[in-house]
C-alpha cells in the first residue's frame, strides 16, 4: 500500500469500538523534494518546486558534472531536511481536517455527515507543508580557483493551495462509499465471529476485494493535486572563507522567492498523472561575485523569473524551465531538462542536463539522490 492508508479504518471508530482497536493511520509523505538550501546555489535538478509531499525527514546528496572539468562545479553536496508537524502533538487532527476540508457555516459541530464537508480551507497546509533544511556544500561556482566550503540553511512551506468542487466533492463521496462498505452484511458478519481475535477481524476485511478496491479509488482521488498551489521558501548560505586567497568567511547568499503550480489531473495518461505548469520568482542577494579587480567579492542583487512544464506519470515525472536571471552586472540563463523517479517511499532520483547559471554556455549535469524517513508519521483519526 501506499501512504494513502491514511484511509483505513478511518471510519470504523464505532464499530472498532466492540473489538478494541483503535484506528491508526500512517500519514505518509512521498517524494521528498531538492532542500531549499540547494535551490538557493542553484545545485538541484530543477529549481522550481512545489512540493506536494514532504519527508518527515530527509537526506539528500547532489552531484554536478560539466563538459569542461576545469568548470569546478560542486561534486560533494549534503542537505537534511525535516517537518517540524511530525515532531509536535497534533491534536484533534482528523480526515478532514487533514485534507483541508470544512463544515459549512450554520452546520452543528457535533454532526459528522460526510456530505457537511464542502468548504476548503485554502491555507490549510501552512503549518502541514513546513519544513527546514541545513546543507554543507563544496564547489567553485565559476567564482573561485579551487573548491570552497559553505554552509547553507533554508526554510519553506506551502502557503495557499486550492481544490476545485470535483476534487472535493470527489474526496467526500469516496469517504461516504468506505462509510457505507464498513456498515455492509459482510463486514459486520466478520465482526460478529466470535471465533475471530480483533488483529484477525482487521485482516480479514483489509484482504476483502471489495475492501482493495474501494481504497485504491480513494488513493487515486487523494492522489490528485490541487488545482493551484503557492509555496514561498527563503534560505541562506554562508561562505567559510579561505585562507589561501587571503579571503575571509562572510556573506555569502540570500534568497527569498514564490513558486506556483497549476497543475491538472490527466487519467487518460495514469492513475495518477498531471501536467504542471510552474512559475517562480526569486529575489537574490548575492555575494559570490568577484570584484572587477579581482581582490575580493562583492555583493549584488538579483532578481529571478522564470517557468516549467511537466509531465508527471505515476512515479516517473519528466521536465523543462527556463529562468532568466536580471542581475546588476550581466543577465544569466539557466535552461535545463530534469527527469525525476521515484522507486519507492523512501528513495528518488533526480537528474537535470543542460545549461545553468554562470556555466559559461558549458553543458552541465546534475544527479540527486533523496533518502527519506518517516519517523513518527502515525497518527490517530477520527471524523471530526
Amino acid at each position: 500500500m501506499k501512504h494513502l492508508k491514511i484511509i483505513i479504518l478511518l471510519l470504523t471508530t464505532s464499530v472498532f469500538a466492540q473489538t478494541n482497536i483503535n484506528p491508526v493511520s500512517a500519514l505518509k509523505n512521498l517524494a521528498p523534494p531538492s532542500s531549499p538550501a540547494f535551490v538557493l546555489m542553484d545545485l538541484t535538478p530543477s529549481n522550481i518546486i512545489v512540493p506536494e509531499h514532504i519527508q518527515a525527514f530527509s537526506i539528500q546528496t547532489i552531484s554536478a558534472f560539466s563538459g569542461d572539468s576545469s568548470n569546478g562545479l560542486s561534486n560533494n553536496n549534503y542537505a537534511v531536511e525535516f517537518q517540524p508537524y511530525w515532531y509536535v502533538k497534533r491534536n484533534n487532527m482528523s480526515f478532514f481536517k487533514y485534507n483541508n476540508l470544512k463544515k459549512n457555516d450554520g452546520i452543528n459541530a457535533e454532526t459528522s455527515n460526510p456530505k457537511d464537508y464542502t468548504k476548503y480551507n485554502v491555507f490549510g497546509d501552512a503549518w502541514k507543508r513546513a519544513s527546514v533544511s541545513l546543507a554543507l556544500m563544496n564547489g567553485n561556482f565559476n567564482v573561485f580557483e579551487t573548491a570552497q566550503s559553505y554552509v547553507s540553511v533554508g526554510a519553506r512551506t506551502r502557503l495557499l493551495s486550492f481544490k476545485t468542487k470535483e476534487q472535493r466533492s470527489a474526496i467526500v463521496s469516496q469517504y461516504s462509499n468506505y462509510e457505507q462498505f464498513m456498515t455492509s452484511q459482510e463486514v459486520i458478519m466478520i465482526f460478529a465471529n466470535p471465533s475471530l481475535s480483533a488483529s484477525e477481524k482487521n485482516t480479514a476485511i483489509t484482504n476483502l476485494e471489495t475492501y482493495k478496491t474501494i481504497v485504491n479509488d480513494f488513493e487515486n482521488t487523494l492522489n490528485q493535486k490541487p488545482l493551484f498551489a503557492l509555496d514561498v521558501a527563503a534560505a541562506y548560505s554562508h561562505f567559510m572563507g579561505d585562507e589561501s586567497q587571503d579571503l575571509d568567511d562572510g556573506f555569502g547568499r540570500l534568497g527569498i522567492w514564490a513558486s506556483g503550480d497549476l497543475a491538472f489531473y490527466t487519467p487518460t495518461i495514469g492513475s495518477n498523472s498531471h501536467i504542471h505548469f510552474y512559475g517562480v520568482f526569486r529575489y537574490l542577494r548575492d555575494g559570490l561575485i568577484i570584484n572587477s579587480n579581482l581582490d575580493g567579492l562583492k555583493i549584488e542583487e538579483a532578481i529571478d523569473y522564470g517557468a516549467k512544464l511537466e509531465l508527471e506519470l505515476d512515479n516517473l515525472s519528466f521536465g523543462y524551465e527556463y529562468i532568466t536571471r536580471a542581475i546588476d552586472s550581466d543577465n544569466e540563463e539557466r535552461s535545463m531538462g530534469s527527469i525525476r523517479y521515484k522507486i519507492n517511499n523512501a528513495f528518488t532520483l533526480n537528474g537535470g542536463f543542460g545549461k545553468n547559471f554562470k556555466s559559461n554556455g558549458n553543458t552541465v549535469a546534475l544527479f540527486g539522490i533523496q533518502w527519506g524517513i518517516d519517523y513518527g508519521s502515525s497518527v490517530s483519526l477520527g471524523t471530526q
